[in-house]
């Protein structure tokens, strides 16, 4: 363990980042597999992952948690999108395949160029809304062929969640939000899902769902300390020593390999359409990416805990 750190540090910042956005990246695309793999309801994981994620969070970011009540109304509104965020895509995913859920989530970034003419005054581009309409494109192909009741349902809490991850990368360009508001802000979500879900499974009268067994505990582990806890420490290490451009993309990978583990693990096959529509979605992205962020400078490292992904 001594030798790997030394062998890291010798490394130049720069691939220093790129290490830590790939680890980040790879933590992150398991998150299909292992929900899937853990027998709770969408209610249960949900649950018991945002207890493990909250103490990992303050954990690896060494961020104290928020008093809700002294919580300003810009860290309640960041929290209740990430929340929403978190319960639908674990839903989705429960629902329809992780490749539809990962994908319909990951056309947040183009709502954000729906909403930031509203709220942050931003006015898009002809290329941004190319863009837009591009990717809504991707998005009804995964609604063309035969859809069971599951496959509609898990398709919308997925967009469902696409909307409110859109709504939390809106709020954290807001003028008031410090690098502080934003570990805060997750660990406050975390913590109202724990709260809220506790209440609605214990009112449902039936603990199976919601009672992890054995071969469910080191699922819920990965998926709260690993999956999220771990790798946002990671991508906040990374992100300020590589451009965001080159750390945009290798954040691709999640949405890629989601599927691919769930599929080589589980054996979950995903539909051709629903493979075309992530295709055109992922190209949206890219070529927005890249358009966005090219002539821009390395941003200088800062003190800068936590930022956040485009995923759940």
């Amino acid at each position: 363990m001594v030798s790997v750190r030394r062998s890291f540090a010798a490394l130049s910042p720069e691939r220093q980042g790129i290490i830590a956005v790939l680890a980040a990246a790879l933590l992150w695309s398991s998150g299909g597999l292992f929900i899937k793999a853990v027998s709770l309801d969408a209610l249960g994981v949900t649950m018991w992952r945002s207890l493990l994620a909250g103490a990992a969070l303050a954990c690896f970011t060494r961020t104290r948690p928020p008093n809700p009540l002294r919580a300003s109304r810009l860290e309640w509104a960041l929290a209740v999108s990430y929340a929403l965020m978190l319960v639908f895509f674990v839903s989705a995913t429960k629902l329809t395949t992780a490749a539809n859920a990962i994908f319909l989530q990951y056309t947040a970034p183009l709502y954000v160029l729906v909403l930031s003419p509203v709220f942050l005054a931003e006015r898009p581009s002809r290329l941004d809304l190319l863009c837009v309409a591009i990717a809504f494109g991707g998005m009804g192909l995964f609604f063309v062929g035969k859809l069971e009741t599951d496959d509609l349902g898990g398709n919308l809490c997925a967009l469902t969640s696409g909307a409110a991850f859109a709504a939390f990368l809106t709020l954290l360009r807001a003028p008031g939000c410090t690098p502080a508001t934003r570990p805060r802000s997750m660990i406050l979500g975390n913590g109202l899902l724990v709260a809220a879900l506790a209440a609605v499974n214990l009112g449902r009268g039936v603990t199976a769902p919601f009672t992890p067994g054995p071969g469910d505990i080191a699922g819920l582990v990965v998926l709260g300390v690993f999956q999220i806890g771990l790798a946002y420490a990671f991508f906040g290490f990374g992100i300020h020593r590589i451009a965001a451009l080159e750390a945009s993309l290798i954040g691709m990978l999640e949405p890629v390999l989601n599927p691919v583990w769930v599929f080589a693990f589980l054996g979950e096959t995903p539909g051709w359409w629903a493979v075309a529509g992530g295709a055109v979605i992922i190209a949206a992205v890219t070529v927005r990416t890249v358009a966005a962020e090219r002539g821009r400078r390395l941003p200088a490292p800062a003190d800068e805990p936590l930022i956040v992904h485009s995923e759940a």
